[in-house]
């Protein structure tokens, strides 16, 4: 972030970048930050930066934002700090909880939200099926790889939770999923991801029922839960019916 009194020269224009190296690619977009855009730029080294430029006037709001501490407790460097705006900063990060990163799983979740989200699912699974018989592929790989893919992460992150006492960083947005997942979990998840083929995503919704009934049936346990035994057959079933195995 660069808190700044002129926020027209960082977002609305982009010939300042040439100071910096041989820009490739450059375009802004909307951060999680308070409604803040911030500008991506792409160098010819391979080198990517993202700078959020914020309007100096709204440094505390954004500095104490839940949305901000929380990233930055991750890890951070001050650069410069002209005005002696951020001289508690330190002491303001070293209080914040790197997992409470927004998007990230909250732990314990509460059992309804648990025995919703199976739910989501398992009624999704049906919905991508009926989609590829339909004829609508793209719809249907969209979902199994996209929507499905999200519910099963969030599974995923819980159940890394769940082994740990909720001690996990489990990031956010699966980054770095590779490090904090059950490694068991992980090594299942290949089959789980269609491509753009109607044999594909058929394997890959069966696979994906298989593997989130695994994982939830574990989150569900830990969080009090009740797993649907009853649904889940029946959507394995159903399935069976729709894709013809």
């Amino acid at each position: 972030m660069a808190f700044t009194t002129d926020l027209e020269r960082w977002i609305g224009s982009d010939g300042w970048l040439d100071d910096l190296g041989d820009v490739v690619v450059t375009f802004t977009e909307t951060t999680g930050l308070n409604g803040l855009r911030e500008r991506r730029v792409m160098f010819r080294d391979g080198t990517d930066v993202d700078l959020v430029p914020v309007p100096v006037e709204r440094t505390d709001e954004i500095v104490a934002a839940d949305t901000t501490l929380p990233v930055l407790a991750r890890g951070y460097r001050l650069l410069v700090d002209k005005d002696d705006r951020f001289a508690d900063l330190a002491e303001r990060v070293a209080g914040a909880d790197p997992t409470a990163v927004h998007g990230a799983a909250p732990w314990p979740p509460a059992t309804d939200h648990v025995l919703n989200e199976i739910g989501n699912y398992l009624y999704h699974c049906i919905w991508t099926a009926k989609k590829l018989r339909r004829g609508e592929l793209a719809v249907a790989v969209s979902c199994q790889n996209g929507f499905q893919g999200h519910t099963l992460l969030r599974f995923i992150e819980w159940q890394a939770k769940a082994r740990s006492d909720g001690s996990t960083n489990t990031f956010y947005g699966g980054r770095f999923l590779e490090r904090w997942a059950v490694p068991d979990t992980v090594a299942a998840l290949g089959p789980t991801q269609a491509r753009y083929d109607a044999d594909d995503l058929a394997r890959s919704i069966v696979a994906g029922l298989a593997l989130f009934g695994e994982i939830a049936r574990e989150v569900a346990a830990a969080t009090g839960a009740e797993y649907p035994e009853a649904a889940h057959e029946w959507t394995r079933a159903t399935l069976a019916e729709i894709l013809g195995d």
